[in-house]
């Protein structure tokens, strides 16, 4: 009888010892979160690291940072977001957490309008950038193969190995006329109003034609009311 009654004591002491452990260690540690004065969290949203170790050291605010790539918007080693939030109520030596935009990976996409495409894919190369889709468009202000627009405004920040967009010059397109009858007409009048158009008669062959003074069309290359440019060749026969 002795022996049980003094088993069931040393159990009931066991068990006094452990919820007398539970309670002081909830105590303490309430009391450790409890402790000091409660203070406003600092705002270190758009802060440089070291900018925000500063305020954080003032404010007696211990901080730990999660780094990571949040996107172009963001200069990278500052502050894009925290918890607790701005103005929130914290304790001294309580632990901040920051999230800081990383400077790994990031690069700033060069100027490159009015740029050729063989400068162009120079500068993306030492940019760690590539060059993306292409697209041609005339134009009368930019000449052929200079670059009008980019998909990304120079300074941007993007991460290493993106793809920038192209819209490139083909240059003023060729106006197109109708090829007028020339027969008859004096040769001379006829140069001076086709080079003001910028067109070019490539071949002038002359023949003696009794009867007619010279410098008068005979005969016309392409034929009247075909569809003509500057890139047409444009042959005469002309009386001498």
């Amino acid at each position: 009888m002795n022996k049980k009654v003094v088993l069931i004591g040393k159990v009931a002491g066991i068990i006094f010892s452990y919820f007398l452990v539970f309670f002081l260690s909830v105590y303490f540690t309430v009391s450790l979160l409890v402790k000091g004065d409660e203070i406003n969290a600092p705002d270190l949203i758009g802060k440089t690291l070291a900018e925000a170790y500063t305020i954080a050291a003032k404010k007696g605010i211990i901080l730990k940072k999660v780094i990571g790539d949040f996107g172009s918007a963001y200069t990278p080693n500052t502050v894009v977001n925290q918890f607790p939030a701005p103005d929130s109520g914290v304790k001294e030596k309580s632990v901040l957490k920051i999230f800081v935009a990383s400077e790994v990976g990031q690069t700033v996409v060069p100027e490159l309008i009015a740029m050729n495409q063989k400068e162009c894919d120079a500068l993306l190369k030492n940019s760690k950038l590539k060059k993306g889709h292409t697209a041609f468009v005339s134009s009368f202000e930019m000449p052929l193969d200079c670059v009008i627009g980019q998909s990304l405004p120079a300074a941007s920040r993007v991460a290493e190995g993106f793809a920038i967009d192209l819209l490139v010059s083909k240059g003023a397109e060729s106006l197109s006329f109708i090829m007028p009858d020339l027969i008859g007409k004096p040769a001379d009048r006829v140069l001076v109003f086709f080079e003001s158009e910028g067109l070019k008669i490539s071949k002038i062959e002359e023949i003696t034609y009794f009867g007619l003074k010279p410098g008068i069309i005979l005969k016309q290359f392409p034929s009247p009311g075909f569809e003509i440019s500057a890139k047409n060749l444009i042959g005469i026969q002309v009386s001498k």
